[in-house]
């Protein structure tokens, strides 16, 4: 897993904001030291249960303090003491791209959620323009944080995050998007009414309900 401060710290605002308003019980799949969930708790009150499951033990034992529960472990080899359906909303912030099978990750945590549960995801867009300039020059640079973050082992575009999904039992309700970009390709997008999008997304947040 990504080993950067931001990471284990970075509450994801642009998450929070798409969790179910009646949602009671949520997994935050690599939680980092637990600031995401803290901040759905703060928001939701006390009735919410957050659990985390992360890697990272220093990460994980400040995450204690803050969640209801965390699970130290891999999370994809991890066990869920939980009964089928039991969630009704799963996070994976800035997660899939680090794991050696999200597909089967995404098919194994699906039982744990219930009936008509959300999915929401961050995954970084490896078909930005940037990535394709540095493609055209016959170059491949990791770096220390971003699409190309050297711990990034899958690489998604738009297609095949929404083929990940379907495959896994899931139906995708929102796509939103953080852009980067010059403020000439950004002004473009607007003049051509967002046809661009895909070009400047340098992540996506998904949005994905249980079928």
């Amino acid at each position: 897993m990504k080993t950067t401060p931001n990471y284990y710290e970075n509450p994801r605002s642009d998450i929070t904001g798409l969790i179910p308003a009646n949602a009671r019980h949520i997994l935050d799949v690599g939680c980092g030291t637990g600031n995401l969930g803290a901040a759905i708790k703060n928001s939701r009150g006390g009735s919410i249960e957050v659990v985390g499951i992360e890697i990272n033990s220093e990460a994980a034992s400040k995450a204690k303090a803050k969640l209801d529960r965390v699970i130290e472990g891999n999370v994809e080899t991890a066990a869920l003491p939980f009964s089928n359906g039991y969630f009704d909303a799963i996070i994976y912030g800035d997660v899939l791209e680090h794991l050696i099978d999200p597909w089967g990750t995404l098919k194994k945590h699906r039982e744990f959620l219930k009936d008509d549960g959300l999915v929401i995801a961050s995954i970084p867009n490896v078909a930005h323009y940037r990535v394709i300039k540095m493609l055209k020059r016959r170059e491949w640079r990791y770096q220390d944080a971003g699409i190309l973050d050297s711990t990034h082992i899958r690489f998604f575009t738009i297609k095949s995050i929404s083929r990940m999904f379907s495959e896994a039992g899931f139906m995708i309700e929102s796509v939103s998007h953080n852009i980067c970009g010059s403020k000439i390709k950004k002004k473009l997008n607007q003049i051509f009414k967002n046809c661009l999008i895909d070009s400047l997304a340098e992540q996506y947040i998904i949005a994905a309900r249980k079928i």
